[in-house]
């Protein structure tokens, strides 16, 4: 397991994450902000984070979103290569998207609880990065 202090993109993705139910109002906001082919949605989802979705998880996600109507896409040329697939944002989409806030603000308030109940758990005093880093900070001049 990596270090805390890792850079995100090396970090291993955890098993199972995102859920399914969570990539979509992702991967809806990337297209909402620029039309974009594949590649570019998942550098985008890269920097939000999410690294455990494979390029097929997320064309089957493209497909299905196209198919319910809330994604289009285009065939353009590529700058130096084949043609690939442009997607954008429908007007249903943008409805999506907005409605699927109320999803993302339930599943922030479920962690919340989580994270309450583990700092008020039995033997719960677990210090935060800043005492963390104090007393590494302490120990260390100590040990000049």
């Amino acid at each position: 397991m990596p270090a805390p202090g890792e850079p995100l993109d090396e970090r291993e993705p955890l098993t199972g994450w995102p859920p399914r139910d969570i990539l979509a109002p992702f991967v809806l906001l990337a297209v909402s902000m620029q039309r974009a082919h594949g590649y570019v949605i998942e550098e985008y989802l890269r920097a939000f984070g999410l690294f455990g979705i494979t390029m097929s998880t997320l064309y089957r996600t493209l497909r299905q979103m196209e198919r319910d109507g809330f994604l289009e896409s285009t065939w353009e040329p590529g700058p130096t290569g084949p043609a690939r697939r442009v997607y954008s944002i429908t007007d249903a989409g943008h409805d999506w998207l907005g409605s699927s806030v109320a999803l993302l603000d339930t599943y922030r308030q479920t962690i919340d609880r989580f994270l309450d109940l583990y700092g008020a758990g039995p033997g719960a005093h677990r210090p935060d990065a800043d005492e963390k880093a104090d007393r590494q900070r302490t120990d260390e001049k100590e040990t000049l």
